[in-house]
């Protein structure tokens, strides 16, 4: 993991190569790739257990047919 002392070492690094004008923008671009990345997680997560159901009813239905 990464600690808080290599935290600051990169930001003060990313400040030193972008500048401080740009560092905000930055920023704020990847904290929306991040919140994206979690609701593309979570839709999928989401998709998943609603195909398990599906699945799982349509498999009770063709056993109850076949009887």
């Amino acid at each position: 993991m990464i600690g808080t002392v290599e935290l600051i070492l990169i930001l003060i690094i990313i400040l030193l190569v972008f500048g401080a004008g740009k560092f905000p923008k930055i920023m704020q671009n990847f904290a929306e790739g991040i919140n994206s990345f979690k609701k593309t997680i979570n839709d999928d997560k989401k998709n998943n257990k609603d195909s398990k159901k599906k699945n799982t009813s349509s498999q009770k239905k063709k056993t109850t047919k076949s009887k």
